[in-house]
């Protein structure tokens, strides 16, 4: 098995969060939120989160606090209609009561979809093989979807834009448009699919890679944006590919349009193939 003795650590680290009162499951659960209200998804010390309104239903329906540990550290703001978690606990209850035991504890804009039991060894993070995330650009207001998108006033060439996010497919040093003030331990990227896809009045932008460096796909939507507003010319994502800059930092896209749309692991139908290497 893959990384069984680090895998082995460190779930022996996570049982014990739980007790000894019976066996261990992991449980993978399957979860959406509307990020308006949080401060992301990971626990912050005085901060209301996503996991962290997660972690209160454990304690209050379960009389646990294990580590939950979600696949993508989404931002203030940011939503999500397909984030994977999992956490080690000892209840017996089976996984259709699990999910009803937490929404009945959980505020209305974070639901869970899905919970199943899963390998000792899951991790909702490490074993992910790809993220999805998909930017909502409106061209007009909205009374019903304003926390969901980005309305941008002003017309947008969407030709220029699709020109413009053909240079984002493959393996590139993302390093122009991430944060800096961030840890980065691998700035290359592999992305597998980038594309636009037209609307009545909603343009949406999808990007599916390997991972994510810290406000990477807002950065990417504001410098699109900029070219569907002849401020840049298509050539920019190239550019800002090929070397390290700058300049996206100052067009980073609102959190309101992005959504965590899936998470991809090796069993699932169209999974892309695990990385072995470094290129």
């Amino acid at each position: 098995m893959r990384g069984s003795a680090r895998v082995g650590r460190r779930d022996a680290g996570r049982r014990g969060a739980v007790g000894k009162a019976g066996p261990t499951r992991n449980i993978r659960i399957l979860v959406e939120y509307e990020g308006t209200r949080y401060s992301g998804w990971q626990v912050q010390e005085g901060q209301r989160t996503v996991a962290g309104e997660l972690l209160t239903a454990l304690r209050a329906q379960f009389n646990e606090t294990p580590k939950l540990v979600g696949a993508g550290r989404t931002d203030q703001g940011v939503h999500a209609e397909g984030q994977v978690a999992n956490f080690f606990t000892q209840v017996a209850t089976p996984a259709p009561g699990i999910i009803e035991a937490l929404n009945d504890h959980l505020p209305p804009d974070i639901n869970i979809l899905e919970a199943r039991d899963a390998p000792l060894s899951f991790h909702a993070r490490h074993d992910a093989l790809a993220r999805r995330y998909r930017y909502q650009i409106a061209a007009r207001r909205s009374a019903f979807f304003k926390r969901l998108i980005w309305w941008v006033r002003r017309p947008l060439d969407l030709d220029a834009m699709e020109q413009a996010t053909r240079a984002l497919a493959g393996r590139h040093n993302f390093s122009s448009f991430a944060d800096r003030h961030a840890e980065i331990a691998e700035p290359r990227v592999q992305v597998f699919t980038a594309s636009l896809r037209r609307g009545d009045f909603l343009t949406s932008f999808t990007i599916e890679a390997d991972h994510f460096l810290p406000r990477m796909v807002r950065r990417i939507v504001g410098v699109l944006v900029q070219v569907g507003l002849g401020q840049l010319p298509p050539e920019a994502t190239g550019r800002f590919l090929a070397e390290t800059v700058d300049d996206p930092a100052q067009w980073t896209a609102p959190p309101s349009g992005l959504f965590l749309e899936r998470v991809t692991y090796p069993d699932d139908p169209g999974a892309p193939p695990r990385r072995t290497g470094r290129a």
